[in-house]
Formats: structure tokens, C-alpha cells, sequence
């Protein structure tokens, strides 16, 4: 018989590998695919847990939310207030000031422009300048954005020296335009 299965050690080892081989198939085509979609359903399964977590506490603090925006807050001023340009604008200057010594920076200038009409507005500005730390220029130009009444940037220019040439706390040179609006009266300013 010369197709006849190896017998003894030989055989056995045979039959040895014979059956690994078998596992090692049956564990990379069944089992470990089993495995995989097991961990995945679990992922899928935990991360719809935590969004119905975070759901479930905004769906708690929705009334207070409501709360707050049926206007117990009153709002920001939309508009300068003061019954001419000059005394608009004095405002805004006076606010501002607050707000850069607020920020912890310090005024260089301050120049109040030449007010415009806008319809039935009129168009205050300040051209300031000031020199600060970034930071300090990130607060001053967020405290303008929120601030009451309502003030816009513009024409920002921000000058400092090269970033290899400077230390970590040198000045940066800001100038800008801030520009807010006042009722028109009848008689123009």
C-alpha cells in the first residue's frame, strides 16, 4: 500500500498539524469575524448609551434655557445713546477706555471720526491704538464684540516684529476703527 497515512510519531504528528491547521482556519474564517462584529456592536452599543446620556441632561436643562430666553435678561443696547454726536461719541470714547483698562491694555490714541449718516442712523467711530500682548488684544477685541451697546472692528491692522526676532511677552501694535450707531433726530446730529 503505498497510499497508506504515515503511522507512530510521524502519523501522530501529521494528525497534530492536520488538526491545528483545521483550528487556525475555523478561528480566522468564523470565530475571530464573530469576535470583531461582537466588538463593534458594543462600540455601536456604548456610543448610543453616552448620546442618550448627553441627551437626556440637555433635554433636563431645556426649561431653564427657555427660562432665560423669555427675556428676564434684558437685552444689550442696540444703539449709542446721547442727544448729539458729540455726546455719542464721548460715550463710546468713555466705554471704550473702560473696556481697554478692563483688558489690561493701554491707550496709545484715541480719535473720534467725523460722524456719518446711515439712514436713520448715525455712524460714531473711534480710531484707537494701543499696544499690548496678544492675549491682552484678543480680550480688548472680544470685550468691543460684546460689549452694550453694540460696537464693530474694523479696518484692524496689527503690526510686531518678526516671530524668530521677538520674545514671547513683546508688544503687539494694534490700531482699529470701532464703530457704533445712534438714533438720528430731526435735526441731523
Amino acid at each position: 500500500m503505498e497510499g497508506a497515512l504515515p503511522e507512530g510519531l510521524r502519523g501522530r504528528l501529521l494528525a497534530l498539524a492536520l488538526t491545528v491547521t483545521i483550528l487556525a482556519v475555523l478561528w480566522a474564517g468564523c470565530v475571530q469575524p464573530l469576535i470583531d462584529w461582537h466588538a463593534a456592536r458594543s462600540d455601536t452599543l456604548e456610543q448610543r448609551r453616552a448620546l442618550l446620556q448627553r441627551m437626556s441632561t440637555l433635554a433636563t436643562t431645556l426649561p431653564e434655557l427657555q427660562r432665560q430666553a423669555s427675556g428676564e435678561h434684558a437685552p444689550a443696547a442696540a444703539l449709542l445713546e446721547g442727544a448729539s454726536d458729540a455726546i455719542a461719541g464721548a460715550a463710546l470714547q468713555s466705554l471704550v477706555q473702560h473696556m481697554t483698562s478692563m483688558a489690561g491694555a493701554e491707550l496709545n490714541s484715541m480719535e473720534i471720526l467725523p460722524a456719518e449718516q446711515r439712514g436713520t442712523y448715525r455712524r460714531i467711530g473711534l480710531r484707537v491704538a494701543t499696544a499690548a500682548q496678544w492675549p491682552v488684544l484678543v480680550e480688548l477685541l472680544r470685550a468691543v464684540e460684546q460689549g452694550s451697546p453694540r460696537m464693530l472692528v474694523d479696518d484692524l491692522q496689527l503690526r510686531a516684529p518678526p516671530v524668530a526676532l521677538r520674545a514671547a511677552n513683546t508688544p503687539i501694535s494694534a490700531s482699529f476703527t470701532i464703530v457704533a450707531f445712534r438714533a438720528a433726530t430731526s435735526g441731523g446730529n
